[in-house]
């Protein structure tokens, strides 16, 4: 039995590791990617908001012309509250993922026990726990997390295009070319490995 743990614990270990390095990478993008969104989100929640400064100006504005009308009514754009919708649900998504990473690092450091012991209970407990694994697609639902940073990073690059193209029409459409080159280069990815199973590019989907 200890022969038949100390090879099954390599395989374990190997497993576990390989998963391990696509966790850790995922939470290190999450970090600086919610950074990134974050900045952004405070320049796009002015657009929800009645600006101060403006209100000032139009009350001093009224004041000097004499007349006490009061300020048109506050009505957000189609584009800003489309933006914010996107990069709203784009943190949410990052947050999301980022808290399934921090839970399948602990899934993985209960799927590798301290001492692998060296009885047949200890064999017979390894067993049922890769079969469990099995069951409840472990090793599918890890390798599934970053499909959750992808989507979030789809919904920002969308925004991104609406923010653009709202300001400049050029620039939004330069940025529109390059998400969409973006969006086709991850579908070739995704659908080349189901005609070639030997392709190196393949993507958490395919």
């Amino acid at each position: 039995w200890s022969l038949y743990q100390k090879e099954t614990e390599k395989e374990d270990k190997e497993l576990a590791s390989s998963l391990q390095v696509g966790i850790d990478e995922l939470l290190i993008f999450a970090g600086l990617f919610g950074a990134i969104l974050t900045a952004f989100l405070i320049e796009s929640r002015k657009g929800l908001q009645v600006d101060p400064l403006q209100e000032i100006l139009q009350a001093l504005q009224n004041q000097f012309a004499g007349t006490t009308s009061p300020p048109p009514p506050f009505q957000v754009s189609k584009y800003s509250l489309i933006v914010n919708y996107l990069w709203f649900s784009s943190l949410g998504l990052t947050l999301f993922s980022a808290l399934c990473a921090v839970l399948a690092r602990e899934w993985l450091a209960n799927y590798i026990p301290v001492s692998p012991g060296s009885r047949s209970s200890d064999a017979c407990e390894r067993l049922l726990r890769v079969k469990r694994a099995r069951q409840w697609r472990l090793e599918s639902v890890v390798t599934g997390i970053p499909l959750l940073i992808q989507l979030a990073l789809f919904l920002f690059t969308a925004g991104l295009v609406l923010f653009t193209w709202n300001n400049n029409v050029a620039l939004g459409g330069l940025m529109l070319f390059l998400t969409g080159s973006g969006i086709a280069l991850y579908i070739l990815g995704t659908l080349f490995p189901l005609f070639s199973p030997a392709c190196p590019f393949q993507t958490t989907m395919s």
